[in-house]
């Protein structure tokens, strides 16, 4: 007959064999990877690092992209105000050529000799927004750029160049483009008068700057900061 006690050891051994086998089992388990906890959070790294792979190959091509077109913005401002220049020469030149043929027709040369030298905004029936009027002796870094003006002195129609890097040519520092109206005259009519045209008074080219040019420009630059 066994001791009431021993029925007691019995049960409690069992019940400490039982719970050191699944504590044993819960760690074979976590140790092989198949705990769902440690899955999960296994998975949720991965998940992570390919999100940041993700985001850093976006933010690169999107710094790419605005590269690009910041580039191409600025190559664009260039070229308008390249063409919006032309566009007033070709103008100017249009109402100046229909000068020339009312003379012609009414056979008045001399008042086509008095085109020489003067102010080819005289024959638009309006004047571009951007033009300031006539002046004498005026200081040409005075003057805004993208602005034309009329130097009574030299007796040239003058166009200040506001986007200096993309200009080269014409009237030297501050960058400048300068026309006058000159008259044409054929050898066989012994010097007499024929017509007029706008024309520039130095060549100029739009389009990027050479080195030595943009080396000149920066010079000019501190001069005009440090009063050379």
């Amino acid at each position: 007959m066994r001791h009431p006690d021993g029925e007691k050891l019995d049960k409690l051994w069992c019940a400490s064999y039982g719970s050191m086998k699944e504590l044993k089992t819960r760690h074979l388990r976590f140790a092989g990877g198949t705990s769902p906890s440690g899955g999960s959070l296994a998975r949720s790294w991965r998940e992570r690092g390919f999100a940041l792979l993700e985001l850093v190959v976006v933010i690169a091509v999107i710094a790419l992209l605005l590269t690009v077109a910041i580039g191409r913005l600025w190559v664009l401002q260039k070229e308008a105000e390249a063409t919006a220049m032309e566009q007033v020469l070709g103008t100017l030149r249009s109402a100046l050529g229909m000068k020339v043929a009312s003379d012609l027709v009414n056979d008045d040369i001399a008042d086509l000799r008095r085109l020489a030298g003067s102010n080819p905004m005289r024959e638009l029936a309006q004047t571009p927004k951007n033009y300031l009027g006539a002046f004498d002796g005026v200081n040409p870094a005075s003057i805004p750029g993208g602005h034309w003006y009329f130097d009574r002195g030299s007796r040239m129609l003058i166009y200040r160049v506001r986007n200096r890097d993309y200009f080269s040519g014409g009237l030297g520092l501050p960058p400048r483009a300068g026309f006058m109206i000159r008259i044409a005259q054929a050898r066989h009519t012994h010097g007499k008068a024929v017509g007029a045209e706008l024309v520039a008074v130095a060549p100029y080219r739009w389009g990027p700057r050479g080195a030595a040019e943009r080396r000149r420009g920066i010079v000019w630059r501190i001069g005009r900061i440090f009063g050379f």
